[in-house]
């Protein structure tokens, strides 16, 4: 008698822009054809549903076309790949408003597919699912940090990731399942490693008792790695995603086009074994994931065990960190100085968005502390005849 079963996770999901327009073309058995054989494997399959699938009746003059929407309902792709449930506790579900979450919440579980991670209220949206397989209860909790793309709301979302609400709620629902899986849609997007706040945080989820930690928004592969016993996969990366036929992905590559399934032997005492199916998104017109094999196959497991080391490498971790804060904060100033924003875009929008979205508000303050540690070290130099100065001192005469 097996007394374990398979848990299966895989990244990002997309069914709208081009890849959309596969499936309208070769049919829902299309995107997961390649990976299905694989996917099989897994008793429970858990994805990360990253785009919104607008009703019939939602306004063409509304939709936002940055946005990941559209009104071709892709979803019976999921049921076609063997998916149990889907997270939706991502930065693009309210890409369509309020209308698109609950929309796409309503399809996806009328296909009998459990969703998890968005609700009316807080409350609703922390509410923990719950899946059996086998004998053994699985629970299910998901989050998404607050973003430039959803920002903060007391309205219709996405459960909030806020560190001591995700603590509250894994205490609170330990005991009531023999196996904890919680997801984390969070971070900067395109790093090897996560942030050294999000990794931090994450063996303190795991130390609270999740048995599987999953996470997502990098769209690259990061490290896995075994804390207090529970399984952390610190990103996913993209799995059906145009991840070539979007410039923003592709001038990101080329491992926004690599990943990995996750399969995890679980019992009720928790994660037993795991194991990674890695794969490549092939390029337009076959734009969907197909497992590696041979050399290549090889290559990818040797980098995602490059990946595990790194993200213990606290040293790495930080210097990563702090690179990748200070890499953004230049962007977003130059982005105000190509923009010409108004003092008024500054102080409404922009200054909001650095200083109290939670996306950009760590990586603020990592490269401000880059920023503090220069002056400090600039303080300890001394010029005997001058008084003490800085850049902007010496170049506008203060």
């Amino acid at each position: 008698m097996k007394r374990t079963v398979t848990f299966g996770a895989v990244g990002d999901i997309a069914f709208s822009r081009t890849v959309g327009r596969d499936i309208a073309k070769h049919g829902f058995d299309w995107p997961f054809a390649k990976m299905l054989p694989h996917l099989r494997k897994a008793d429970l399959l858990c994805g990360n549903m990253e785009s919104i699938t607008l009703p019939a009746e939602y306004p063409d003059d509304q939709i936002d076309p940055a946005g990941l929407v559209g009104k071709l309902d892709g979803t019976p792709a999921l049921q076609a790949g063997g998916f149990d449930v889907m997270v939706l506790a991502n930065n693009h579900v309210l890409d369509g408003g309020q209308v698109g979450m609950f929309h796409t919440r309503r399809i996806i579980e009328d296909l009998g597919i459990a969703t998890v991670g968005v609700g009316a209220t807080q409350r609703e949206a922390r509410t923990m699912r719950t899946l059996e397989r086998g004998g053994i209860r699985f629970g299910f909790l998901a989050y998404c940090e607050d973003s430039n793309y959803s920002l903060t709301t007391t309205g219709p979302c996405h459960a909030f990731y806020r560190l001591g609400d995700v603590l509250t709620d894994v205490a609170a629902n330990r005991d009531k399942v023999d196996v904890l899986v919680v997801t984390i849609h969070a971070d900067l997007e395109f790093s090897e490693t996560p942030s050294l706040p999000r990794r931090d945080a994450s063996r303190l989820i795991a130390q609270a008792g999740a048995s599987i930690l999953i996470q997502h928004h990098p769209h690259v592969p990061q490290g896995v790695e075994m804390v207090n016993g529970c399984l952390i996969a610190y990103s996913l990366g993209n799995f059906y995603f145009p991840a070539h036929s979007m410039p923003y992905m592709k001038d990101n590559g080329p491992h926004t086009a690599h990943s990995f399934l996750l399969l995890a032997e679980v019992s009720k005492k928790g994660v037993q074994s795991f194991t990674r199916v890695p794969f490549a998104i092939a390029e337009s017109p076959n734009e969907r994931p197909a497992p590696l094999q041979g050399k290549a196959r090889l290559a990818m497991l040797r980098y995602l065990a490059q990946l595990d080391l790194q993200c213990q490498d606290d040293d790495l971790v930080r210097q990563n960190w702090r690179e990748i804060s200070v890499r953004h904060l230049k962007t977003y100033l130059q982005r105000v100085m190509d923009k010409g924003y108004s003092q008024d875009a500054l102080l409404d929008d922009v200054l909001g968005r650095l200083l109290f979205v939670q996306e950009n508000r760590l990586w603020v303050e990592e490269a401000f502390s880059v920023i503090r540690d220069n002056w400090a070290s600039q303080a300890q130099r001394v010029d005997p005849l001058h008084r003490p100065s800085r850049y902007f001192a010496k170049k506008f005469g203060y």
